[in-house]
């Protein structure tokens, strides 16, 4: 008699190619994400993303030079958005923009990594 497991989806990563992945990791590193520098792994409460490495320039595509500054590359919702926003600006954070609220009340900001690939927090105020 088998088993039956019911299917579940407990975490997910997007994958970025980078021309200089420990430059990368490093950036990430100084804003407080756990990084793994042997494998790409980049890693803060539940947003995970992995960076390889790749010497072809048409491979690194980042959102928003195509689509404008409010297409990001990942999207995290956070709770306590000022206090997350303080903390990257103090360790120097790359904004792609600054603390906002936008017209569907959402309170957001998001960053920029060196090769361009941004990140996109946000706070629901309803």
């Amino acid at each position: 008699m088998s088993t039956s497991i019911e299917s579940k989806i407990k975490h997910f990563s997007a994958i970025f190619f980078v021309t200089n992945r420990n430059q990368v990791l490093n950036y990430y590193s100084k804003l407080g994400f756990w990084c793994d520098y042997e494998m790409g792994f980049v890693e803060r409460e539940g947003l995970t993303m992995i960076f390889h490495p790749s010497n072809q320039a048409e491979a690194i595509v980042p959102n928003y030079p195509v689509h404008g500054e409010n297409a990001v590359n990942v999207f995290a919702m956070v709770e306590g958005i000022e206090n997350l926003y303080e903390e990257f600006r103090s360790k120097g954070a790359l904004f792609q923009y600054d603390l906002r609220t936008n017209a569907y009340q959402m309170r957001e900001f998001a960053i920029k990594d060196p090769e361009g690939y941004t990140i996109g927090f946000g706070e629901s105020l309803v």
